[in-house]
């Protein structure tokens, strides 16, 4: 007679070897813990992920969202960002293999990608700094692997709604870090969230999806926490001192008073509160840093060497450009040649930039001033390092990845998926602003405009009758 398998015992035999895996598992980590508890922990983390990346990839990716920032936090000594791009790296093969690549078509966006990405790795052939190429080059591989991950796994508009609601309340979390940070009157250079102004920048992206989170929300409860939120994250801003960030806040509230209100808020009444609300922060905002900042921009305009030394920084670049025309210096290379450039630069205050070298300066002792500056303008800093081709390829990826989103928010529009409209509406506003902070700041390997980019790729895809998500209620 032959016994007949139930799927009841198919479960109790799946359970049990489970519950055996698991208790060989344990085993194994109290044998490593033994020899080292870092060892232990960072084999139970990658067994963790593993597990992630192949049944819940989606919650990877939100973790991906979350490792953006704060910039300074580490584990045993290596930066949050940088163990994210195996993470990022890993996911993205898993679901190759899985489900491979859903996109409507070939992008434009995608092609200018991977130009920039075999231009930058071809550099290493001319480059003059080889040491600083490559350690661009595995930046700026991160950053790709980061964009893969999302372009891969998010398919769905519902899987955005937690992950947005978790970068707001995040963003909102270290915004009112920032403005307690200030309040102490803590100096914003030695901050423990990291560098002041690509937080400015991050933030200047987190406020128009906070935005969008509010317009799609019906909950009252849920808005009045969004509210708060964007309170908290605009406000953090100017507690940041970054003027960049001051300015790109500006000019991206003055897109979304532009813009029709049907991307952004529910009705037009919402967006007139948003912007009386907006009126009222702003003279609460005046009367609380209003003389830091004023303090701050006067420094630019009575600054010889351009705000801080970054027109001596541009000054020195366009020397580099001027020595390697066509293909530029190689990607990377300028900051371990700054220095040099400086020094071979007419008119540039070479003492500022040389401040840290003194005995006893604690002007970024610990960090890359010394050894090396970055231009502090993205776009200046892709002309030097690889030339014209360089900078028009990266302006022409910010530029397609915004008219994806813009075009993807229309028809979003068109197929009643406002969800998905005000979704793609933010993250053009975000990316926007992002692109404004970046003449002040050297973003082109900063995460956050890869993986917008990544979602400019996946958003069309997710908009259709199939995906009506406008009229559903979201909520955390």
């Amino acid at each position: 007679m032959i016994a007949r398998v139930t799927p009841r015992d198919s479960r109790d035999t799946l359970g049990m070897m489970v519950i055996g895996a698991a208790m060989l598992v344990a085993a194994a980590t109290g044998i490593i813990a033994a020899i080292s508890v870092k060892t232990a922990a960072a084999a139970v983390i990658g067994l963790v992920t593993m597990l992630a990346a192949i049944f819940r990839p989606v919650v990877v990716i939100l973790i991906l969202f979350l490792t953006v920032y704060p910039s300074t936090l580490t584990l045993a000594g290596i930066s949050i960002q940088r163990l994210g791009g195996p993470l990022a790296l890993l996911v993205a093969v898993t679901q190759l293999l899985r489900g491979g690549v859903h996109l409507r078509r070939p992008t434009l966006t995608l092609v200018l990608v991977v130009a920039y990405a075999g231009l930058a790795a071809a550099s290493l052939s001319w480059s003059s700094s080889v040491s600083g190429t490559l350690d661009a080059l595995a930046s700026l591989g991160i950053s790709l692997a980061y964009m893969a991950a999302v372009l891969l796994v998010l398919k769905d508009s519902r899987d955005l709604l937690p992950i947005f609601w978790a970068v707001t309340l995040w963003s909102a979390l270290l915004g009112g870090w920032w403005i307690l940070s200030y309040a102490r009157g803590d100096s914003r250079e030695f901050n423990a969230l990291g560098d002041p102004n690509f937080f400015a920048a991050l933030q200047v992206v987190a406020a128009p999806l906070a935005l969008a989170l509010i317009g799609a929300t019906r909950r009252r409860a849920a808005r009045i926490v969004l509210y708060v939120a964007l309170v908290l994250i605009a406000g953090s801003i100017p507690a940041s001192l970054s003027r960049g960030g001051m300015v790109a806040l500006i000019l991206t509230g003055v897109v979304i008073a532009i813009i029709p209100s049907v991307y952004l808020f529910s009705s037009g009444a919402q967006k007139r509160n948003f912007f009386l609300g907006v009126a009222v922060m702003s003279i609460a905002l005046t009367a609380m840093a209003g003389a830091t900042l004023s303090q701050r921009f006067e420094q630019v305009l009575n600054d010889p060497s351009g705000g801080a030394g970054r027109g001596d920084l541009a000054l020195a670049a366009l020397h580099g450009f001027h020595d390697h025309p066509l293909l530029g210096m190689g990607f990377g290379a300028f900051p371990p040649n700054s220095f040099q450039l400086l020094r071979s630069t007419p008119g540039v205050y070479l003492d500022l930039h040389l401040r840290c070298l003194a005995g006893g300066s604690t002007v970024r002792a610990a960090g890359s001033f010394c050894t090396g500056q970055p231009v502090h303008n993205t776009y200046v800093e892709s002309l030097v390092e690889l030339g014209i081709p360089g900078v028009l390829l990266f302006c022409g990826v910010l530029l397609a990845a915004g008219w994806s989103l813009v075009r993807t928010s229309r028809l979003a529009r068109v197929a009643n998926d406002n969800f998905s409209a005000s979704i793609a509406a933010a993250l053009a506003i975000g990316l926007f602003g992002f692109a404004l902070v970046s003449t002040t700041l050297s973003t082109e390997t900063n995460r956050t405009p890869w993986m917008i980019v990544a979602l400019s790729l996946a958003l069309p895809s997710m908009v259709g009758p199939a995906r009506l998500w406008g009229e559903r209620e979201a909520q955390p």
